[in-house]
């Protein structure tokens, strides 16, 4: 008779980490679902939609019982059988539009992205892509409902998840800076390079929407504080998470500071990081005795 693993909830991101240059490797799918089999609650949280990771979580197929799926770098938790949204934290449409305007300064088109599910659309667009190279490239790969929009606070507006534009590396950093002093204490904005279609996205949510509150939220439904809840990720979107679960992993080739708050360092990514963590995690030691959450996050 096996014991039940230390750890009840593990978080694991998909691009760096999971995906390596749009391929899932078979020793890492295959560890997943051995931690499953284990009783460990496997909870894929990505910067992606819900469409946009849809076909992954199906190709893992995991044993069930399923954990929902943490999206959109936190802002949204999706129940993976059905797609309904379990919970979400949205801008303020005053907030929202102010955002918009500061990045349309920059003379780019800027997406704000929604719940499809409430929404029956994904985004809001505000300029025009035209024949952007990045906008094609972004749009290329996730079949997207657009609706044009001038702005975002009008009483018929829904509140956004996140709000981006896609940029290059040297203005996406300047951006980030100068988001982050116009709205300080209101947005979480962090700057991704996304490998998959070479592109840098700067993208900005509510005050609190990030991967570890997510998490957080799905722990509570299964009785899993953090200090029993794994995790691991290769940039900047995961930082919180790693932060503060219980046990954490960044790849050997992830930024310094990912490396830094980890708790422990492996393979470089495209070399089965997952596998090996999760190998790690099930041959943990015992956790903290105060496990598990009673104040709902809201």
């Amino acid at each position: 008779m096996t014991s039940a693993p230390t750890y009840g909830l593990l978080g694991v991101d998909v691009d760096g980490t999971l995906v390596w240059d749009g391929s899932l490797a078979a020793a890492d799918a295959d560890a997943l679902r051995a931690a499953a089999r284990a009783g460990l609650a496997v909870c894929v949280c990505t910067g992606r939609a819900w469409n946009e990771v849809k076909d992954l979580w199906q190709a893992l197929d995991l044993p069930a019982p399923h954990a929902p799926v943490v999206c959109v770098g936190g802002a949204l938790v999706v129940e993976a059988a059905t797609g309904r949204s379990l919970y979400s934290r949205t801008l303020d449409l005053a907030c929202a539009d102010e955002l918009a305007r500061a990045l349309a300064e920059y003379d780019l088109p800027v997406m704000a992205l929604v719940d499809a599910w409430r929404e029956g659309f994904d985004y809001y667009m505000i300029g025009d892509p035209g024949n952007r190279p990045m906008y094609r490239r972004f749009f290329a790969s996730r079949p997207s409902r657009i609706r044009p929009a001038e702005r975002l606070d009008g009483p018929d507006r829904a509140r956004p998840l996140r709000i981006s534009v896609l940029t290059d590396a040297a203005q996406a950093d300047e951006m980030v800076a100068s988001l982050r002093q116009r709205l300080a204490g209101r947005i979480e904005v962090q700057a991704i390079h996304l490998r998959t279609t070479g592109v840098h996205i700067v993208e900005a949510f509510a005050a609190g929407a990030n991967k570890f509150t997510a998490l957080r939220y799905v722990g509570q439904g299964l009785r899993v504080g953090p200090a029993r809840m794994a995790a691991i990720g290769d940039d900047h979107n995961d930082l919180p998470m790693l932060q503060r679960v219980g046990f954490s992993a960044a790849p050997a080739d992830a930024p310094p500071e990912l490396r830094q708050a980890a708790t422990v360092t492996v393979a470089a990514r495209g070399q089965k990081p997952v596998a090996q963590f999760v190998d790690l995690v099930l041959n943990a030691r015992p956790a903290p005795d105060a496990d598990t959450e009673s104040t709902p996050d809201t």
